[in-house]
């Protein structure tokens, strides 16, 4: 494409950088993704992960934690679907010149208090949800 050659070595680092983790039983992609991911979105993925072990590491019921992390598999995928769906919402209505958000609230530090507090909430939520009764 551009004359460039491929940078094989450094592809054999990464295939016995994976090995090793491997061998270790770390999972390969989970540390390359935490290597190559910014911190500001690895953060949600950590609390994610501390979520799902706790509501499914709470009943000593094996099938019960199993069918509380599918619960939450399926809660937080509509949460990703519905996020994206409101992602192109708002990307269509700025580009037709309308723009909701008002950059001096931005700028507000309550915004970020108030966006924390959402955030925490929202924590709750996935583990009210997902801690109840799970009928199967």
């Amino acid at each position: 494409m551009n004359g460039v050659g491929a940078p094989w070595l450094l592809y054999a680092i990464g295939a016995v950088l994976a090995v090793v983790l491997t061998y270790f039983n770390v999972p390969a992609l989970a540390f390359a993704l935490g290597m190559f991911i910014p911190i500001e979105l690895n953060i949600p993925l950590l609390v994610g992960g501390a979520v799902n072990w706790y509501v499914t590491t709470r009943s000593k019921n094996e099938e019960e934690n199993k069918a509380r992390g599918e619960k939450g598999t399926l809660i937080a995928s509509g949460f990703i679907a519905g996020g994206a769906l409101m992602g192109v919402l708002s990307a269509l209505l700025r580009f037709g010149g309308f723009n909701p958000v008002d950059e001096a609230w931005l700028a507000n530090p309550m915004s970020e208090m108030l966006s924390l507090v959402a955030y925490l909430l929202l924590i709750g939520y996935f583990i009210w949800a997902t801690k109840g009764r799970v009928k199967g």
